[in-house]
């Protein structure tokens, strides 16, 4: 490993250490802000995953320029899973159906509670587990470098996308809805999994454009820069992400209905609004300068775009899962400081090692070779 390597790879050692400080003095404070960050890292390879399998049904230039940050995001998949483990052996500190009496929990809760109970949890997740490990072998395997391999995957990841949905709307529905299981949302599963899409594709752009020039490469066509096709492409997911968080808000507000909108209420008020209104700037300045083919053909205004876009989902993550688990306050800030760093700090480290060194996904190589 190189010294960067090492030096993310040790800084994210620190921040575990710091968390398990933080667990021993207060278990349910670390735990809200280790889910929190969680989220957000599995998020990534879920993400790219989803991607990769679009770009495998529809090709294109786009697909192939930002393939390999999209592979090696990919791969870190089995270790964004084991981020969960700490929470799935205290359920009860972060939700609040999790062995709880069911007398003492609201009326809407209980009739739910045939679907919210441990075992069924547990048996759930697993199922999201294999069929996610089972789409990053076929994922992996069919773009291991080799282009015409692409076409005969297109059942494959017809199929795939669809199990990838079903996956990623029992994952949302139980590891984030769940914190708050008086509320319902039909739309959120597809929001988180745009969200996932846009920050994804963010770092691929941003990982893409700091080792060469993307701004002079040809793109699709002819006067057109590889810049401005990667630029319209995080748009158009950009677009999708927040049409669907709209919509959400649209139809609970205008339904006036209590218990969702108080998942609102509770997200505007005590500082939080503040997050929402970084959230919302940021998306808009991304947005805005999306729409300027100069900044699409500048190298620095790709990256500058592509790190607000990445920036804003990541205060979307936060604004969307800490407030109920927020206990004590701002005082309590500190121990998301240290899960991000300790989570971030080996997954940057491993995404950074799998995507300057392809070839040691061998298992996915070999799969290639003889598919």
């Amino acid at each position: 490993m190189s010294r960067f390597e090492q030096g993310i790879l040790i800084a994210g050692i620190a921040g575990l250490v710091c968390c398990a400080a933080g667990a021993w003095l207060d278990a349910k404070a670390m735990l809200g802000a280790w889910l929190a960050a969680a989220v957000f890292m599995l998020g990534l390879p879920l993400g790219a995953l989803t991607i990769l399998m679009v770009h495998g049904l529809t090709g294109g230039s786009w697909g192939r320029a930002v393939r390999e940050p999209l592979r090696a995001m990919t791969a870190t998949l089995p270790l964004a899973l084991i981020f969960f483990v700490p929470v799935l052996t205290r359920l009860g500190l972060v939700f609040p159906w999790a062995g709880a009496d069911p007398a003492t929990l609201p009326e809407t809760v209980r009739e739910k509670l045939a679907y919210l109970n441990v075992e069924f949890f547990l048996l759930r997740f697993v199922g999201c587990i294999a069929i996610w490990l089972v789409l990053i072998w076929i994922a992996l395997g069919s773009t291991a470098g080799r282009d015409h391999q692409m076409g005969r995957n297109g059942k494959r990841y017809g199929v795939g996308l669809i199990l990838h949905g079903l996956a990623v709307s029992v994952f949302s529905t139980d590891w984030m809805l769940s914190l708050e299981p008086e509320f319902t949302s039909t739309v959120f599963a597809l929001y988180e999994a745009a969200a996932q899409v846009v920050a994804a594709f963010a770092l691929a752009i941003i990982v893409l454009a700091a080792r060469r020039a993307v701004d002079v490469m040809p793109g699709a066509k002819e006067d057109v820069a590889l810049s401005e096709d990667l630029a319209n492409m995080l748009l158009g997911f950009l677009l999708t992400w927040v049409y669907l968080a709209f919509m959400q808000w649209l139809v609970i507000w205008g339904g006036d209905l209590p218990d969702e909108i108080h998942w609102y209420v509770v997200r505007g008020h005590n500082g939080w609004q503040y997050v929402l209104w970084l959230l919302i700037g940021l998306n808009v300045l991304a947005f805005a300068g999306l729409l300027s083919r100069q900044l699409k053909r500048a190298h620095a205004g790709l990256l500058g775009l592509a790190s607000a876009t990445l920036a804003g989902h990541f205060a979307d993550v936060f604004w969307r899962l800490r407030p109920p688990l927020l206990a004590h306050g701002p005082i309590s800030l500190w121990h998301d400081v240290v899960a991000w760093v300790g989570m971030g700090g080996l997954w940057l480290a491993l995404f950074i090692f799998l995507y300057r060194r392809p070839d040691r996904m061998s298992l996915w190589k070999r799969e290639a070779a003889h598919g």
